[in-house]
């Protein structure tokens, strides 16, 4: 079939789709420094009859390059989230001029100094200094990490607010692609398309995602882990953050407000620069903060029960050099008052038990009475709200039932705590608190005493052999693990102390008739009775093949006093011989009365740098090797911060490498290249003058027609 050429019409269609080429030419040209600008490309389409036909200019994209590019920006931004705010921790916990290592060794070795010196009051003075120093470097470290906190959770205020705007930003350049295209089908809205995947690219930054892209133009956005942000129906969820009970411990959530659906998120799962300050919180700022709290409070329990177990330059016995605090518990937004309260503390002697876990109390079956009572079942959680398990993975959960609640009834819980529940029946079956004993607890911390005459470095138990002992036996060694004074005999923790600075005597022992031990009388070498003051026996211990803990082979004899086997230590103390003994041997124990030259008891104060006290793993019960220093336990802390830190700078670096990787693969396919350009410009430029010189040939011979038929 013969075409009918219309050379004017070919002409004309020329000089149009070189105009258009030019224009993109010119628009790419343009643009080479629009963040975000795609390249484009414009296609023609030779008509039948002659000339160009329809034109359809669109980006120069591949989508594998740019996937890759927003999973590379997703994984760095979060790298570099972790380990820029990993460094700040880092530099805080290991810095060497002040480190919270040496404060602790200044504060012991000052103890070791006064117990060198009994007597002397300005080494006395100076344990007090030393002690006030030390909290105060407690104080600073925790307080930073607090601050440290804050700051991270104004960042995620920050960060969830721009992700959110980010979100309804491509939701609505969706909308608008999708009406620009459903009546243009030919062209690209190219603008848009590179605001939205600019748009997109910004909030990979934020999170990590994945997208989908529809036949109408628009672009689906989830999460990694699948949770969708920008819809097909054109509806979106946007991010909340909100703490329960915790307000300092920013939870993510997802809101759908067309919905009215709210989903929580997995925080350290998300990705991008928010994913990673969550891991930071989680793996690293927690752990720190808790670990401060936990070693603070163990070290100054474990200097105030070893106080009360000697006897100070005033000859009472020791009191409490340092003061623990009391946390209140936070109550859940579902509870049946928000009102009511609960409070706990560490209690006195048990801070070794103590881990760096949460807890969570819910209370039921509140009864009145006098006193009221409660159930309690305890949840041991990790600073996320996770379950904290045993060593076969069960949750760590306790209960109580029957417990005492009011004011001033502390009930003793797990891991060394207890707690007060002084609204007494007014509690609701399921109400419940998070309590965080060691979160903030370095920064509350307080000296107890200012006098130096306080420091309880002697002992309080004097033992002296009669000098008319005719064996080789010497004292190696005395104890006192009980001091505490109870009048009455009640208390279960009573020891044979007295408050006027004594022993018990003769029938004010618990049980009555007779008094606490204070005399060894052998009446041979492998057999000795325990006697009271006024000399009446207690038991006898008979056959036994060691001098060690005296007191202690008598209390596994028949004949100790039943009264004083239902209490949990008494006497409260013991000492050890070693040589033979002959029969007519005796050795006297009494109070250590004007002894302040004795420095028995501020030698296990300073030695109490080297003991294991602070529990490990709160999976496995404190004792044996689930227990370690002072030191070793801040060690294990910054340790744990350092490796991380290293490991985060590799992978960091590996990142860094692999995002300018992938960016410069997009760059090559949808960046403009000004050469390339200035090229087509010159090449577009030579077609479009053709096709003028064609028009006017066309015009010309039209008009030589014209002028023939005249």
């Amino acid at each position: 079939m013969a075409i009918t050429t219309d050379l004017l019409n070919i002409a004309t269609s020329g000089l149009r789709a070189q105009q258009t080429l030019l224009q993109t030419t010119g628009n790419n040209i343009s643009n080479v420094n629009t963040e975000g600008y795609v390249r484009q490309r414009t296609s023609l389409e030779a008509e039948k009859n002659g000339g160009v036909g329809q034109s359809y200019t669109s980006r120069v994209l591949d989508q594998f390059a740019l996937n890759q590019m927003r999973r590379d920006t997703s994984h760095f931004s979060e790298l570099e989230a972790y380990y820029d705010k990993a460094q700040l921790l880092d530099e805080a916990f290991a810095n060497s001029d002040a480190s919270l290592s040496t404060s602790i060794s200044k504060f012991f070795a000052s103890l070791q100094t006064a117990a060198d010196e009994p007597n002397n009051m300005a080494a006395r003075s100076l344990v007090l200094g030393e002690g006030e120093s030390l909290l105060g470097h407690f104080a600073y470290l925790s307080g930073y990490t607090q601050d440290l906190e804050s700051d991270l959770n104004i960042e995620f205020e920050s960060l969830t607010d721009r992700a959110n705007s980010l979100i309804e930003k491509i939701a609505d350049i969706n909308q608008q692609i999708k009406i620009t295209q459903s009546a243009n089908v030919k062209d690209t809205p190219g603008v848009l398309m590179d605001q939205r995947d600019q748009a997109i690219l910004e909030l990979s930054e934020l999170v990590g995602l994945q997208t989908q892209n529809r036949d109408d133009g628009s672009t689906l956005v989830y999460l990694d882990t699948g949770q969708a942000l920008v819809m097909e129906d054109g509806t979106f969820n946007v991010f909340s953050i909100s703490g329960d009970p915790d307000p300092n411990n920013k939870e993510l959530r997802l809101y759908n407000g067309t919905r009215g659906v709210t989903i929580n998120l997995p925080d350290t799962e998300v990705g991008g620069r928010i994913g990673g300050l969550y891991t930071y919180r989680d793996e690293l700022l927690n752990d720190a903060q808790r670990s401060l709290g936990q070693i603070s409070l163990a070290l100054a329990d474990a200097v105030n029960q070893q106080n009360h177990l000697g006897m100070d330059l005033d000859g009472q016995l020791g009191g409490d050099i340092f003061t623990l605090p009391t946390v209140a518990g936070m109550e859940y937004k579902d509870n049946s008052n928000l009102a009511l309260r609960l409070n706990s503390r560490v209690e006195a002697g048990r801070a070794n038990e103590l881990t760096t876990a949460d807890y969570k109390i819910t209370i039921n079956n509140a009864t009145a009475g006098a006193p009221a009572t409660a159930d309690l079942t305890v949840e041991v959680l990790n600073p996320d709200g996770t379950a904290v398990t045993d060593i076969n993975g069960s949750p760590l959960v306790f209960t109580y039932n029957g417990v005492n609640a009011g004011p001033g009834e502390w009930v003793s819980i797990a891991d060394g705590l207890q707690v007060e529940l002084p609204d007494a029946a007014s509690y609701a079956d399921g109400d419940a608190f998070l309590i965080q004993p060691t979160k903030y607890a370095a920064q509350y911390l307080d000296m107890n005493t200012v006098r130096g005459e306080d420091l309880a470095l002697a002992s309080p138990i004097r033992v002296s052999s009669d000098i008319n002992n005719l064996g080789d036996t010497i004292i190696i060694g005395t104890s006192v693990t009980n001091t505490t004074v109870d009048a009455t005999n009640t208390d279960p923790d009573t020891s044979a102390f007295t408050a006027a600075g004594s022993l018990q005597g003769p029938g004010a022992a618990p049980g009555g008739g007779v008094g606490a031990p204070a005399e060894i009388y052998f009446t041979a070498a492998d057999t000795y009775e325990i006697r009271d003051s006024a000399g009446t026996v207690i038991v006898t211990v008979a056959g036994t093949n060691t001098l060690e803990n005296l007191l202690g082979q008598g209390a596994a004899q028949a004949g100790w006093p039943a009264a004083w086997t239902a209490l949990n230590d008494y006497p409260g103390y013991d000492f050890s011989l070693q040589g033979i003994p002959k029969a007519g041997d005796s050795f006297t124990l009494s109070f250590n009365t004007d002894g302040t030259d004795d420095n028995r008891n501020g030698l296990a104060l300073a030695n109490l740098e080297n003991v294991d006290t602070l529990r490990r793993n709160a999976s496995v019960a404190v004792g044996g090797t689930n227990q370690y220093t002072f030191h070793a336990a801040f060690s294990t802390t910054v340790g744990v911060i350092g490796e991380k830190v290293s490991s985060a700078d590799i992978a960091y670096q590996a990142a860094d490498a692999m995002l300018t990787h992938s960016k410069n693969w997009h760059e090559s396919v949808s960046g403009v290249s000004l050469d390339e350009e200035a090229a087509n410009l010159v090449r577009f430029q030579q077609a479009y003058a053709a096709s003028a010189r064609l028009l006017s040939t066309a015009q010309t011979l039209f008009d030589t027609i014209l002028s023939a038929a005249r």
